[in-house]
């Protein structure tokens, strides 16, 4: 069974589930009449979506392969932490906060009389869990390589891809974009 089937299944299970329920419960119809309707209008609805959904054979459906090529200038000092260390310093702040915090959720239940301790611990919990957000990080090729390849396909998808220069007789690279194909906005139904 499809999702879209499950999902029918489930709906009307809980329809009737609730219809009965109702009746048990002494409701005069009001209820079940409600419940009725809103089954009738969940299914028509969830019809109506897959209706519109085009229908496509995702077998039959080849992404174009395409060249990936970044020019990282040199900014120097600019960045102090590659994407790596950033994740490890991420790990290591949320593991050290989350300790803090719990340290002053001790000391408000179970230890009053280190409050003042407890407080000290809040405090450096949160800034050391607010740290990681103002580092300077560099991405590495590989991160971009994959921001790149999502923004591809999902261009691709909307049907954004200007594919009238691979089959045309002028091969002519365009400025200042090498290997890379132009995106067009759609155009606006006149």
């Amino acid at each position: 069974m499809d999702l879209y089937n499950s999902i029918i299944v489930a709906i009307w299970l809980c329809v009737v589930y609730a219809i009965w329920a109702a009746t048990e419960a002494g409701d005069p119809g009001y209820g079940q009449v409600a419940f009725l309707a809103g089954g009738f209008f969940a299914h028509l609805y969830l019809r109506k979506i897959k209706l519109e959904r085009p229908i496509s054979n995702s077998d039959e459906i080849t992404i174009p392969e395409a060249d990936f090529s970044v020019e990282i200038p040199d900014e120097g000092d600019k960045y102090y932490f590659s994407e790596k260390s950033y994740r490890k310093i991420i790990w290591i702040s949320t593991i050290v906060s989350l300790i803090l915090i719990s340290i002053f959720i001790e000391t408000v239940t179970y230890q009053p009389e280190y409050f003042l301790w407890g407080i000290v611990a809040l405090i450096f919990g949160l800034i050391v869990f607010i740290i990681p957000i103002f580092l300077p990080i560099k991405d590495d090729i590989e991160t971009l390589r994959k921001r790149a390849e999502k923004e591809r396909i999902k261009a691709w998808r909307k049907g954004k891809f200007n594919y009238d220069d691979e089959g045309a007789e002028n091969d002519e690279e365009i400025e200042g974009e090498d290997d890379l194909r132009e995106m067009e906005l759609p155009k606006e139904k006149e």
